[in-house]
């Protein structure tokens, strides 16, 4: 289990048990538990999460025919024209 899907386990789960027994018997830091609330993607990964949409639609307008290198290519003719 990742811990993202044992934090979600938590927040169903808080009000049968309290938070502290959970992350206890999870071996889990309640630190963890509470810092995922506060928690913000970085530059790089909100670009990286813009990138893969884009890739999907290439790949979905494509009908599933490009694979990854002419996705590549694609993106880097797109990025070429807009340099």
């Amino acid at each position: 289990m990742t811990d993202q899907e044992i934090i979600d386990h938590i927040e169903q789960e808080k009000e049968n048990h309290p938070v502290q027994v959970l992350c206890e018997v999870l071996e889990v830091p309640r630190s963890t538990y509470y810092q995922s609330f506060h928690k913000v993607n970085s530059t790089h990964a909100m670009e990286n999460e813009a990138i893969l949409e884009r890739i999907k639609i290439i790949h979905a307008e494509s009908k599933g025919r490009y694979g990854a290198p002419k996705i590549h290519e694609f993106l880097k003719r797109k990025a070429s024209r807009l340099a």
